[in-house]
């Protein structure tokens, strides 16, 4: 009987320890245990990202032609003359564009590298919050845990207060809600993050919402131009520190007056991109501005083929509350449309779209932008379809345009950074005339590791051999978009912004 107890005992004691060193960065033995140089602190979510090394030694140590890498085959080779003073430390910047990599915060590999390539320290580590670091307790020790930033000197584990970051906000207008974008993070946990907002004899303290991964957002609301608006931001840890922003709050706190703002334009939508012969084209736009909109201020201009700029047509738009509403009668087969839109304030402060700049000018034609009569063009094909770039989550929808069913199995997803491209499961099918739509949250496992930019970015669909099947640039997102577009009708050749979401369904009108 005794034997079997043992037995049982010796089971649970294997089991516990696996258990503990699951728990443990995961650091391999070294090939090079000579060299008394440590990997000593990490962080993920840097601008750029970085990791610290330490010199154990009483000597300095010539660092190069020591190479580095997030894997292991190397990446990059410190260059000559780098060197790292005995007991000190050395900051490995990880620059992608310089470096050929950086550090992904849901999780990563670093080696070290001698000049022989042995391995001198290897670190796993988890996923990291916005502004916390993983490092050694004590430098170049066994033990390793999250904790405040250290570069370049000695790493604490002491109850420091929150690490905070705000946008100091340069400007306010009377028609904008403004978002005040913050950064907090505490190793013992944030507790909470408040605005303090003051105008004239109204005080408001505003707890800020959390979005996840260490970032909080407030809304400022639209107050009244010339109005003086006072602010701080104070973030508390779990333990009661405070961190203050500005450092001088809260005897000292921030403030912004108040702008007359310029009349906004917003949800401009097309009945089609791609008109057919003689077919109206209805246009519609919203209009606001707090000092309000007169009648016959929302004007639609536009020009036909090679007419001249003095020749070009006015239209009134019509007003239904803040929508606005005017038509582009039907034109032959070829012709070129070029237009822009107009609104004027009570205060005489005009609007453009599409915004004036660099690429748009209203007094100059070529700047317009422009639609051409002719039939739509259907891809029958496996395509990108629609994007949504401001969801919750973000998503991508896939279309297959062709009349059999196409295996997905390996096929991939990804924005600007192929190494965290989102790999479709094998076995999944999309059928004929059918769609699949990936949710992309940022959060992995079914999910993709990339969320997508309001502001439009990249997005590659490859095949299971890593080639290119669709794309759509961020260069090649259409004018004027709030962050979901598609392809109208299903598989069109061309991109149109989308005024409703239909994830998973037709964009057919």
């Amino acid at each position: 009987m005794k034997k079997y107890i043992y037995i049982l005992i010796a089971l649970i004691a294997v089991v516990f320890t696996q258990c503990i060193e699951d728990e443990m960065p995961k650091i391999d033995t070294p090939t090079n245990a000579n060299i008394k140089l440590y990997i000593n602190e990490v962080i993920s979510t840097g601008a750029p990202d970085w990791v610290e090394f330490y010199n154990a030694t009483d000597a300095d140590i010539d660092l190069s032609g020591f190479a580095v890498s997030d894997g292991p085959a190397v990446k990059y080779t410190l260059p000559s003359g780098t060197t790292i003073p005995a007991k000190g430390y050395y900051q490995f910047m990880c620059d992608k564009a310089v470096t050929g990599f950086s550090l992904s915060s849901s999780g990563e590999e670093f080696y070290i590298w001698d000049t022989n390539k042995n391995i001198i320290d290897q670190i796993s580590f988890g996923a990291l919050e916005d502004g916390i670091s993983y490092g050694r307790t004590v430098d170049g020790g066994d033990t390793w845990s999250t904790m405040a930033p250290t570069p370049g000197t000695a790493n604490s584990t002491g109850n420091n207060p929150p690490n905070l970051s705000v946008d100091t906000i340069a400007s306010l207008n009377d028609n904008q809600v403004y978002t005040l974008n913050i950064s907090a993070s505490d190793a013992s946990g944030m507790r909470d993050v408040k605005v303090f907002i003051q105008t004239g004899n109204e005080v408001s303290i505003n707890e800020a919402a959390p979005v996840g991964n260490g970032k909080y957002k407030y809304n400022i609301p639209a107050y009244t131009a010339g109005t003086e608006v006072t602010y701080y931001v104070v973030a508390t840890d779990e333990t009661g520190l405070k961190t203050y922003f500005p450092k001088s709050a809260p005897s000292e706190s921030l403030s912004v007056v108040v702008e007359d703002g310029m009349p906004m334009i917003s949800e401009v939508n097309f009945s089609t991109q791609n008109p057919a012969a003689n077919e109206d084209i209805t246009v519609t736009l919203n209009a606001y501005d707090v000092s309000g909109i007169d009648a016959g201020d929302v004007r639609l201009y536009y020009i036909l083929n090679d007419q001249v700029i003095d020749t070009k047509t006015k239209v009134t738009m019509t007003a239904n509350q803040s929508t606005y509403s005017a038509t582009i009668p039907g034109q032959p087969i070829g012709t070129v449309i070029r237009y822009y839109f107009r609104v004027e304030d009570a205060n005489k402060n005009k609007t453009y779209y599409p915004t004036e700049g660099e690429s748009f000018d209203h007094d100059d034609i070529a700047t317009w932008p422009t639609l051409t009569v002719a039939p739509i063009t259907i891809l029958e094909a496996l395509v990108i379809n629609e994007i949504q770039g401001d969801g919750d989550p973000d998503y991508i929808e896939l279309y297959n345009g062709t009349s059999a069913d196409i295996d997905l199995s390996g096929y991939k997803l990804h924005d600007s950074k192929p190494e965290e491209a989102y790999t479709i499961p094998n076995g999944t099918v999309i059928s004929a005339k059918g769609f699949y739509v990936l949710d992309c949250s940022g959060a992995g496992a079914t999910e993709t590791l990339f969320k997508i930019s309001s502001k439009g970015e990249d997005i590659f669909l490859k095949d299971a051999s890593d080639n290119v099947v669709d794309k759509l640039l961020k260069t090649n997102w259409p004018e004027g978009h709030t962050a979901l577009v598609g392809r109208v009708n299903d598989g069109a050749e061309n991109w149109t912004v989308l005024s409703t979401a239909s994830k998973g369904t037709t964009n057919n009108n």
